[in-house]
């Protein structure tokens, strides 16, 4: 087993040939966030490529963010967050950069996002408890790096008693330290057995002598012809980009930074392995616990830009510091195509309204806006929604079911009226039968039998039943079913067939000895014949189907059947749906007697009245049928649109 070595490290410092490492100029990205890079060509496993950020803990707009606790179902030393890639964790908490962090298991890259993970060390985000400092896992957690509510940071060298989190708001555990009071002292480590004292990539967090910055540093490797550094190299770039003390945290394939673009999506800084080893460009490991900063974009010449789209329209606004014009390229590809009207009056507020756009889809736009000569731009993406729909929850996975194995051909069990009291028992879902994959979750309730081996088989087909309430009228309506089933199924609504999943097709008669005709999670998934988390079984009944949904209480009944006798699962999630006729806001802006009339649809007509209070006062403005609308008024005006 790995070791550290932790007393009285500073007697193995040594002095260090910086030469042949430098860094560049830091660069602004955001405000309170800077840039880095750095480089060492003489490496003991070859180049070196690092990466690093700078964050001002002082700057008032900057906010840290650790992964938070799993809230469905948290378990010490178990199930304590959720695995994310870094990108998806910037893109959810709405952050500027992100960073790997803390180690974690189960480890291993067939882990997916979703699913359950245990952290290692002291983890907490937000002032709530996330992973506590464990005796036994000091040698995989022995630094911390401890935040209070106004950033206000602490280095922990060793945490061991576990240190007094009082006021604590956030704390990441590292691995082992690497710098303490601007020395290196990882040269500690080089005789070190275990893997992770060698050539790898890395992830490093480092703090300031002042405490004012603190520094996420990742160094690639396993591509482009080197390994990776060795501790002491880490620490080096630690000291070159300006930290005092100093951690190892995880790394490896783990070793991954992200940056939002202009649009808030993640960009890679770095060039993480995990994507060469599983031979997938693009793709980030997920991990057990990410960290991350949020803060205030910097000052452009087209700022505070908003994107409200819309089924078959999409509103885009900004203002500029100088009067500009004001012109919105858009289309399916970067290439564009089409343009909104060139509004050539110098205004510092635009807004411009693109039309006849297709609804789920994805279009590409560039706000431009010039004056005289410069021309300022701002490119972006976006996604029109497929409808305009409200959708309801029923009930979730966890959703309790009744269930039995008995053979029940001839038996008409899907009734409303049908007793299911004698069956053989009843849980939430997702409710299963000798399944131990980590991808299938969440696993609720264990059903007969309930231990394996060599020549157990289980029966083929399971039954269940549950009961669920409807009020209102189904004119309108959809129901949508998220499942997750191992391996067939047909569902019954009040005793009627609505869906038959992966089961052969009407008029085929299903039996209890019925097979299935495939398998879930298929296609190019790690998880092939799993009902794993990243692949749920969705469908949507609507039309006829519909006249089974009964107002007051209702029954769902599925028979779920296994393909090779070995294992079975099975939870479903039931939402309704309707689509909705949405009224769009009229949105106005006034300079002096210059109104701007703005709305985010089409079919509709500007009208005007000077006296709101008549109804048959109203008229439309002629020409008024597209956003936006540039009127001069003379006098007090009230505006509405109508269909």
């Amino acid at each position: 087993m790995r070791r550290i070595v932790l007393t009285s490290l500073a007697a193995f410092a040594a002095v260090a040939a910086h030469g042949a490492a430098s860094v560049t100029p830091w660069v602004p990205i955001f405000q309170g966030i800077e840039q880095a890079s750095g480089r060492n060509d003489a490496a003991t496993s070859g180049s070196l490529s690092a990466y690093a950020l700078r964050i001002d803990l002082q700057d008032p707009d900057v906010r840290l963010f650790t992964t938070p606790p799993v809230t469905n179902n948290y378990v010490p030393n178990d199930r304590e967050t959720l695995f994310q890639t870094p990108a998806e964790f910037l893109r959810e908490y709405q952050l500027q950069v992100a960073v790997n962090s803390v180690n974690f298991s189960p480890s291993g890259y067939n882990n997916q996002s979703g699913q359950k993970a245990n952290l290692s060390g002291l983890v907490i985000s937000e002032g709530r408890f996330v992973s506590s400092q464990n005796q036994f896992e000091t040698n995989i957690s022995a630094s911390a790096m401890l935040f209070s509510s106004n950033k206000e940071p602490s280095f922990v060298f060793f945490n061991w008693p576990q240190v007094d989190t009082n006021g604590v708001y956030h704390a990441v555990a590292g691995m082992f330290p690497l710098l303490r009071d601007g020395v290196n002292i990882s040269y500690a480590y080089t005789n070190e057995p275990g893997t992770i004292h060698d050539n790898q990539p890395r992830t490093a967090f480092g703090l300031s002598e002042d405490n004012r910055y603190l520094f996420l540093v990742t160094i690639d490797g396993r591509t482009g012809g080197t390994q990776g550094a060795l501790d002491w190299e880490t620490a080096e770039f630690l000291l070159l980009f300006g930290a005092w003390h100093g951690m190892n945290v995880d790394g490896g394939g783990s070793t991954c930074m992200v940056k939002a673009d202009d649009c808030g999506e993640p960009v890679d800084i770095n060039s993480n392995s995990y994507q060469v080893a599983v031979g997938r460009p693009g793709a980030q490991r997920p991990v057990g616990c990410n960290f991350g900063a949020s803060a205030k974009p910097l000052l452009k010449p087209i700022r505070e830009v908003t994107i409200e789209p819309a089924p078959t329209t999409a509103l885009i606004t900004w203002k500029t510091e100088m009067p500009a014009t004001t012109q919105v390229d858009y289309g399916l590809t970067t290439n564009y195509g089409s343009a909104t009207p060139l509004d050539s009056r110098l205004t510092r507020s635009h807004v411009a309204t693109l039309t006849g756009l297709n609804s789920g889809s994805t279009y590409y736009f560039r706000a431009r806006s010039s004056t005289g000569a410069e021309e300022h731009t701002f490119a972006c993406r976006l996604s029109t929604p497929s409808t305009a729909a409200n959708r309801t929850l029923v009930f979730d996975v966890t959703k309790s079911w009744r269930y039995t194995t008995n053979n029940l051909d001839g038996v008409n069990w899907k009734a409303p009226g049908y007793s299911d009291a004698g069956w053989m028992g009843e849980g939430p879902g997702l409710l299963y039968v000798l399944e131990n994959s980590a991808q299938v979750s969440p696993r609720n309730t264990v059903m007969p039998p309930l231990v394996g081996g060599a020549g157990v088989t289980i029966p083929r087909t399971y039954y269940f039943r549950t009961h669920f309430d409807f009020f209102g009228s189904p004119a309108g309506l959809s129901l949508m079913l998220s499942n997750y089933v191992d391996d067939g199924a047909v569902f019954y609504l009040n005793g009627a067939e609505i869906y038959r999943l992966r089961m052969q097709a009407a008029p085929t008669v299903i039996t209890y000895g019925s097979i299935p005709n495939g398998l879930p999670c298929t296609g190019p998934n790690l998880q092939q014949g799993d009902a794993a988390i990243n692949c749920p079984d969705v469908f949507t009944i609507t039309g006829a189907a519909m006249s089974n949904l009964v107002e007051g209480d209702n029954v769902l009944a599925v028979e779920v059947h296994n393909n090779s006798g070995t294992d079975l699962v099975f939870g479903s999630a039931l939402l309704t749906s309707s689509t909705t006729q949405v009224s769009p806001q009229l949105n106005l802006w006034t300079e002096s007697d210059i109104a701007t009339l703005f709305w985010n649809g089409e079919g509709f007509f500007l009208q005007n009245s000077s006296d709101v209070g008549s109804t048959n006062n109203w008229a439309d403005i002629a020409g008024a049928t597209q956003s936006p609308v540039v009127v001069t008024n003379s006098a007090s005006t009230f505006y509405r649109l109508r269909k």
